[in-house]
């Protein structure tokens, strides 16, 4: 074009790159400001950093533990709440609990209070030692002397004159010390099983018992609820269906006592695996349960909750169970069947039962005074022979374990 050139081009020319020689590097960039050479120290702001990282630590353990404790003094304060509400009474013959093995009469029955018979009697052997605790269940017919009235008669009849009588008549009769007593009412065994979502049991065929009410119309393992459960453990006419065909355990009373102990031994799998590892289970538990037990003065808050934590852990393979062997005798005049003690063979067993809990310790013989009418026989403890109004007769019943139409736990 006229007037113009390539050398009037607006666009700039970029400079020649200038030739790399090889093996030749390039330039490192300046540091950053701030930044420090090999050797030098790390900057302020960082080393303060370093330095408060084990101080936040601190301050959040312990934060943290401030928590735990207030969580655990608001737990501890609503179980004495809660525990402070169970029905309390005086009983005068308790014996003060030792630092070794203790034990505890459990009652069942119709209500609180006197003015009642007692439909299940056991006594629970607790050794916080060796953390184990064993059962031995006194049969509902057993013939005694009954403490305080002068008289002899089945044993449940004690609690007519309170728990006062029950347990005097226990340590009378049985040579057994008793430190603490609890009492819980049919409707407490209901809501018992009920807050902890029923207990599981294995029925090898279906049962029945159509006085007390159970009902499990097929085999196998079955979830009771409350109501079940207390007509399993009151079941004296407990029927099961085999081919078709319907057979009573012919065990009477004791076929009831291995039927408890099999619901006791499911009762701790459930709270063993349910109730303590679920809070608000366990407040459920508390709550529906607290206005159907009975515990003497002694028992308080503390102890429950430190026999609590000590048997947390209790399983059935630590839960040993006895059953006292007696005579039956049929239609004993005014008394109607009853089961009359075998002193030695009692005696053996209460010694058994005494071991259980620590088979490293030496059995403790008791102290008690034999009362009228009792002697005293081998191992320190001391069996009331009530005199019978006539000689003792009928077979010999030594019923322990299970049998082949019994419930298991499962």
């Amino acid at each position: 074009m006229p007037g113009s050139s390539w050398d009037d081009n607006p666009w700039p020319t970029p400079p020649a790159a200038s030739p790399r020689t090889v093996g030749s590097t390039l330039a490192s960039p300046p540091p950053p400001p701030g930044a420090a050479g090999p050797g030098a120290k790390p900057p302020v702001r960082a080393r303060q950093r370093r330095r408060r990282w084990p101080r936040r630590l601190v301050i959040g353990l312990c934060c943290l533990v401030a928590f735990l404790l207030l969580v655990a003094g608001a737990t501890y304060g609503y179980l004495r709440y809660r525990l402070g509400q169970v029905h309390r009474v005086q009983v005068a013959t308790l014996q003060p609990a030792a630092s070794g093995p203790f034990n505890v009469l459990l009652v069942g029955a119709d209500g609180q209070g006197g003015g009642e018979r007692a439909d299940t009697m056991i006594v629970a052997r607790i050794d916080p030692l060796t953390g184990r605790a064993s059962l031995l269940s006194i049969p509902y017919d057993y013939f005694a002397p009954i403490a305080g009235s002068g008289q002899s008669n089945k044993i449940s009849d004690a609690l007519d004159g309170g728990p006062s009588r029950m347990v005097a008549t226990v340590e009378q009769d049985l040579g057994i010390p008793i430190s603490h007593y609890i009492q819980v009412s049919f409707q407490g065994v209901v809501k018992i099983v009920n807050a902890l979502g029923g207990v599981r049991l294995d029925f090898p065929y279906p049962a029945r018992d159509t006085m007390s009410g159970l009902n499990v119309p097929v085999a196998g393992c079955q979830t009771l609820d409350g109501t079940q459960a207390l007509a399993l453990v009151r079941s004296r006419f407990y029927q099961y269906e085999k081919d078709g065909t319907w057979y009573e355990d012919p065990t009477g009373a004791f076929g009831r006592i291995r039927r408890q102990q099999a619901f006791l031994r499911a009762l701790v799998q459930r709270v063993e695996h349910s109730l303590l590892s679920d809070p608000l289970r366990l407040n459920a538990f508390i709550g529906a349960t607290v206005h159907d037990v009975t515990v003497d003065q002694g028992l308080g808050v503390g102890t429950i909750v430190q026999l609590a934590q000590a048997f947390r852990h209790l399983g059935t393979k630590e839960l040993d169970t006895y059953t006292l062997p007696t005579q039956i005798v049929n239609n004993d005049g005014p008394y109607g069947d009853v089961l009359y003690p075998v002193p030695t063979l009692d005696a053996s067993t209460i010694q058994q039962w005494e071991q259980a809990v620590a088979p490293h310790r030496t059995a403790a013989s008791t102290a008690s005074t034999p009362s009228s009418g009792s002697s005293t026989v081998s191992g320190g403890t001391d069996i009331a022979t009530p005199p019978p109004p006539q000689a003792p007769r009928g077979s010999l019943a030594i019923v322990s374990g299970t049998v082949s139409y019994d419930p298991t736990p499962c």
